[in-house]
């Protein structure tokens, strides 16, 4: 077996959206088998959900690790002055789980964006009187305040939800500030857990910590004094100080904000004890993967080193602007690998704005960069880099993206891409990396993504004539039959070639059978042009 392990770690970049409401999935599972109740046996469903989710706590270590279906969605807001120059601008994000079955977590969930938006409101309202007296008093100063809860998405599988909302405010100061509120719940019972329920040995894991922190300070990275600070944090004496901490892939980590223990260009201060090697300090319930591979996000113009083959390898990454006049979009892109005290360097030109940016490590010790470019109408690519062999290689591109998604494992991640089926819009599968360094799909079904946990918010497809439906009964057997002109179906999944998964208005599934269309775009039902079988079809130009 080869060795190799990630032992140093980049921190996050503070990023800012742009001013629209936008959507991303993250770390997603496809459910592609619809059974649904009939609206008769509602009661019913409900409660064989109940016990299929507590038959997954029983099931294999497989199913325990397997990712959770989320979505995100950002709901912007702003003020602007007479010259249309903002005020001040806002996002406050939701995550949403995906899919059937996951009650007790969607319901937690629920709670947690209902809150961390009421949060955001009064905050926002504070900062918005506090910006426009600023411009009233200062008119030739068009400062321009920022307050986002941005949703950190860290870990989510069948056994531990784990996640952050990064509070960032630019306030017209020196320097924007933020803050990371971590949250963890238990996916199976929705319960918020303390850092109790995950750590068993308390004094262990502390004096872990603590050992860590007493190195940096030995480096001079840490401010004097700042074991007080640990001390009251980790004792809970001072209630301004709460300890912020996240059940990871590899184990629990503790996060110290900025300007607490370290200057502020330090960054936030995380704090990572592995359950390898420490297995008997952590409840087994929460423990991640044992495998080892990893994926790990990295910023620009930061470098991250890792150990494979018994030898130090550092990778970074870079890009610029072509400086044409009116291109926004063309980048040219450098990475810079050093291996054996070899450096290599691979230049690039590369068409789209770069976002997200995976560095992979395989089972197997190989190691890839996955990089999203978006161009225009939010068209999203996902570059892949191979860095394994003597020089850097561009590997492909796919047409299937993060869209902002966390890649916890190169075992098993989501990617979306835009389709066009009954309508526009994203969707995802899932996906393994490739023996090429490719993500490559392991279904064919594309799943909808949702981001509202009320049909209320989602156009619904009304037919205005009957159409033959296979329906899906809570049993798992089937029903054909016909449903008739008015009904309302919602899209939920599609192979893009013989099947549209559809919701009804009462919640049971049911599958129309399509072909596509000799137009050359579009979908044929019962031999029926699909804009001649639905009011309006919501595509996109």
């Amino acid at each position: 077996m080869r060795k190799y392990g990630l032992y140093l770690l980049i921190a996050v970049s503070l990023m800012t959206g742009c001013q629209k409401k936008d959507t991303e999935t993250v770390q997603t599972t496809a459910e592609t088998t619809v059974q649904e109740s009939t609206e008769t046996e509602t009661q019913k469903e409900s409660n064989a959900e109940s016990a299929s989710e507590n038959q997954v706590s029983a099931d294999s270590e497989e199913d325990r690790l397997a990712p959770v279906p989320i979505a995100v969605s950002g709901d912007y807001d702003g003020e602007w002055d007479d010259d249309q120059v903002p005020v001040i601008t806002s996002r406050c994000d939701r995550v949403f789980v995906q899919g059937d079955g996951h009650e007790a977590l969607k319901k937690a969930l629920s709670g947690k964006n209902d809150e961390m938006a009421a949060a955001h409101k009064k905050e926002y309202e504070e900062y918005r009187q506090e910006a426009l007296d600023m411009r009233k008093e200062l008119t030739d100063q068009k400062f321009t305040y920022v307050c986002n809860y941005e949703f950190r998405p860290i870990r989510f599988d069948g056994a531990v939800a784990s996640m952050s909302w990064m509070k960032y405010y630019d306030l017209a100061g020196a320097h924007p500030s933020t803050y990371n509120a971590y949250y963890n719940f238990d996916t199976r019972t929705g319960k918020q857990l303390a850092l109790g329920d995950a750590v068993k040995d308390m004094d262990g894991f502390t004096a872990y910590v603590k050992n860590e922190l007493a190195d940096r300070a030995a480096r001079g990275e840490l401010f004097d004094g700042y074991e007080e600070t640990v001390d009251d944090m980790f004792g809970g004496t001072d209630p301004e100080q709460t300890l912020e901490w996240a059940v990871t892939e590899k184990g629990v980590s503790v996060y110290f904000e900025e300007y607490m223990i370290a200057p502020y260009a330090a960054g936030e201060i995380e704090v990572a004890v592995p359950f390898k090697d420490h297995e008997e300090m952590f409840d087994e319930t929460y423990a991640g993967s044992q495998s080892d591979g990893w994926a790990k996000k990295i910023t620009p113009w930061e470098t991250v080193t890792y150990r494979t083959n018994d030898a130090d390898t550092s990778v970074s990454f870079t890009y610029e602007g072509s400086g044409n006049e009116g291109d926004d979009y063309t980048q040219n892109l450098t990475i810079e690998r050093e291996q054996n005290g070899k450096t290599d360097t691979f230049r690039e030109e590369v068409y789209g704005k770069i976002g997200d940016t995976w560095l992979l490590m395989t089972d197997d010790g190989r190691s890839y960069l996955y990089m999203e470019l978006s161009s225009e109408n939010d068209w999203r690519t996902l570059e892949v880099f191979d860095l394994n062999g003597s020089e850097v290689k561009d590997a492909g591109s796919s047409n299937d993206s993060t869209s902002g998604s966390p890649i916890q494992t190169p075992d098993a991640f989501y990617l979306t891409r835009r389709i066009d089926a009954f309508g526009t819009y994203s969707a995802y599968r899932k996906f393994h990396v490739g023996d090429d360094g490719m993500p490559v799909p392991e279904e064919d079904v594309y799943t909808k993504v949702l981001i509202s946990d009320s049909k209320n918010d989602e156009a619904a497809l009304v037919s205005v004539r009957d159409l033959p439906v296979t329906l899906f009964d809570a049993d798992g057997s089937q029903t054909e039959t016909v449903l008739p002109a008015g009904t309302k179906y919602y899209v939920r999944s599609t192979d893009l070639e013989t099947f549209v998964d559809m919701e009804l208005s009462d919640g049971r599934k049911c599958r129309l059978q399509v072909k596509p269309s000799d137009k050359g775009w579009g979908f044929e039902i019962d031999g029926v042009d699909e804009d001649e079988c639905f009011e309006t079809i919501p595509y996109a130009g």
